[in-house]
């Protein structure tokens, strides 16, 4: 007789794909959003550098280019204002803490496979995954966000290709 599949080695597994896809779209966003980090970073370096070679040069602009050295100095000051810093810093926290949950729910789905656990174990277990990942996404996003649809479909996507291979194509229990 086969498990129906709200049985709960197939719960625990739904549930440990959907970690492993959270995991993947925290990474894919936490990358996207250090993209735009490291753009101020590049504009704040090359806005004073520039500044301060320009007012070597051009010494008769005093009031340009220590405008130039203030706003940038004003951006450093301002960057952790910015959403896309603090959204980074959290995605980067949330992307580990992601991480460490896999690993964790990866070593029970082993023994959940290997039929080393009762039903009743199991859903304590998933009821355990579930208020970690809730956990950790509360604590590091406190007022949510609304995901990108394009990067969730990228993380799926990973997550399938992920399973696939290391499951060698059973990612069904």
């Amino acid at each position: 007789m086969a498990k129906q599949a709200n049985q709960p080695p197939n719960l625990y597994w739904a549930e440990l794909r959907q970690v492993k896809a959270a995991s993947n779209y925290m990474r894919l966003y936490r990358n996207r959003l250090a993209k735009q980090v490291r753009a101020i970073e590049l504009i704040k370096a090359v806005s004073s550098s520039g500044a301060i070679a320009g007012w070597v040069v051009w010494k008769d602009l005093p009031l340009l280019w220590s405008g130039i050295i203030a706003s940038a100095q004003l951006l450093d000051a301002l960057k952790g204002v910015f959403p896309f810093a603090k959204l980074h810093r959290a995605a980067s926290d949330l992307t580990i803490a992601m991480e460490i949950i896999w690993i964790d729910a990866d070593a029970e789905w082993t023994e959940i496979y290997a039929g080393r656990l009762t039903d009743q174990e199991i859903s304590k277990r998933l009821q355990k995954l579930r208020r970690l990942r809730l956990d950790a996404e509360r604590k590091h996003f406190p007022e949510g966000f609304e995901p990108d649809p394009k990067l969730v479909r990228l993380a799926e996507s990973q997550t399938e290709d992920y399973l696939r291979v290391t499951y060698i194509d059973e990612v069904t229990p």
